[in-house]
Order: structure tokens, then sequence, then C-alpha cells
């Protein structure tokens, strides 16, 4: 028996302030990989100055599409959480599928977005306390994340279950906002994909819709909770079952930090009086 929908239900549509088709139907993941490459290309190929390339931050219930997969491990830089998964062999088998899939994704920096600059992976589930002496500890995020709270038996628990990639920019600059000397790094977001679509490959013989949107304040909003889902995020496979983040705000040695600004100050002082003399 053949369990599949006609090619009846697949309809495209163009937004009147769109440049992208909008799919209705099935296999709308065909789209979404569509547009992932030919953003891709169009970026890389205007070699912009200060541009570090295209980049990739997404949320979907689960992702397993083979395509899909690909496109994420292969991106210059990419982060996609997806809800956490329950307990067992068959989940157990999933998840190991889809980390061997990613486990050679360059990830995304976290400081390319100022939210999340200051934030360091806790220690014991704790957070790192901080000194004058500390090194300067940049985070690259893995490919792939989880989120939320997991399932057991048939309690039911808040999931992710947005079906979204948001598709941008990475670029340096060497003056920070108030115009000093800096090594700056931001994203800027360009195109978004929103879904009913699952990033599965079960998804595409469903009936489903998706479509690219480019409207300002849509990609505003969408990187503002892109970038919460990102810091409340946790590995692809954590010990946790409930909501419990693994990057946190550190704690700071305020006594350490006052005693290296008054030696510095101190030092400052003599090196005037040295100069008057």
């Amino acid at each position: 028996m053949d369990l599949s929908f006609s090619k009846q239900f697949d309809v495209q549509a163009v937004l009147e302030s769109g440049k992208r088709p909008v799919q209705f139907g099935t296999n709308v993941l065909a789209g979404l990989i569509e547009g992932i490459d030919e953003f891709r290309r169009g970026l890389e190929q205007q070699r912009r100055s200060r541009s570090l390339g295209p980049a990739m931050l997404g949320a979907f219930l689960w992702v397993d599409d083979a395509e899909l997969l690909q496109r994420i491990a292969e991106f210059p830089s990419a982060c996609v959480v997806v809800s956490k998964q329950p307990r067992g062999k068959y989940h157990a088998e999933r998840l190991r599928k889809v980390a061997e899939a990613v486990k050679d994704a360059a990830g995304f920096p976290a400081w390319a977005l100022s939210e999340l600059e200051e934030l360091r992976f806790h220690q014991d589930g704790k957070a790192p306390v901080l000194g004058p002496g500390s090194p300067q500890e940049r985070i690259r995020l893995p490919a792939l994340r989880t989120l939320g709270y997991r399932k057991a038996g048939n309690h039911l628990v808040p999931i992710l279950h947005t079906k979204m990639l948001l598709l941008g920019e990475l670029w340096w600059h060497d003056e920070d906002a108030l115009g000093g000397v800096a090594d700056v790094t931001g994203f800027t977001p360009h195109r978004l994909w929103l879904g009913s679509a699952n990033g599965t490959g079960s998804s595409r013989r469903s009936l489903e819709f998706g479509l690219w949107l480019d409207d300002p304040g849509l990609l505003k909003a969408a990187r503002r909770f892109l970038v919460e889902v990102l810091a409340q995020s946790e590995d692809l496979d954590p010990d946790s079952d409930d909501l419990a983040p693994d990057l946190v705000v550190p704690d700071y040695d305020d006594e350490a930090m006052w005693e290296a600004m008054a030696a510095l100050a101190d030092y400052d002082a003599d090196e005037d009086s040295g100069d008057d003399a």
C-alpha cells in the first residue's frame, strides 16, 4: 500500500513583498535546503570587507534529515537547538546518529552574540569564579544543542516546538561602540525560514508549509528569540531532565579585582612621578 500524498497538494506562491516562493504540500524541506545553498553561494561570492562569512542559527523539535544535517555540518558557523530527547535505547541511537553527522562541524562562536559573550560553562554545576588573572575564554558552541525538559513516562512536558532557521553573516570590526581599539565580532541576520515541518526526513512525506522571510523587524525578533534559546541550551545529550543551562554568568572575585585596579593605579602614579622628575 502506497502511504503517500498526491502531488496535487503541492502549491507555491510568492508574497508581494518577497522574492522566494512559499511552499505548501510535500517535501517543503527541499525549499529550505535550496535557500541555504543559495544564501551561502551569494554571500561567499560577494567577498565583502570585514565579513567572516555566512552563519546559521536554528531551533527545531528534532533534526535528522540527511541533507539538512549535512548543511549544518558544512556551514562555516552554525548552531541548531533541538528539544531534549527522552531516555531509552531508541532515542540514544537517534542521538548517536545525528551527533556522528555533525561531529566535524565548526559550531558557532558565542562571542559573536553580545548577549552570550560574558557567559561561561559551569563547573560541576556552579558558576566559575573569575579574577584579574583568569585567562580570556572564547566559547564556540557545538553545531547541535538541546533545550528544555525530558519527558518521563506519560507525563507531558513543555517542549521546543519551533521550526525555524535564521541565516546571516558574521563580521568583525576594530573599534568598539565608544570608538576604542578593540577586536569586535558580530552577527547580522539576513533571511529567516519558518515552517510547520520538523527538520526530519519523515517530514518530507507529510503535508507541510515553509517560507523564507526577510522583514527587518521579524529578523530582529527571531535573532533575539534564538539567542535566548542558545543561552538556555545544553549539550545534545545532557544528564539533566529539567531546564538546566550549562552556560552561566560567572562570579567575579571582587576583592582581587579591586586590588589589581589599585595596584595598576599606583603603578600609573609612579610612572607619572618619574616623568615629572
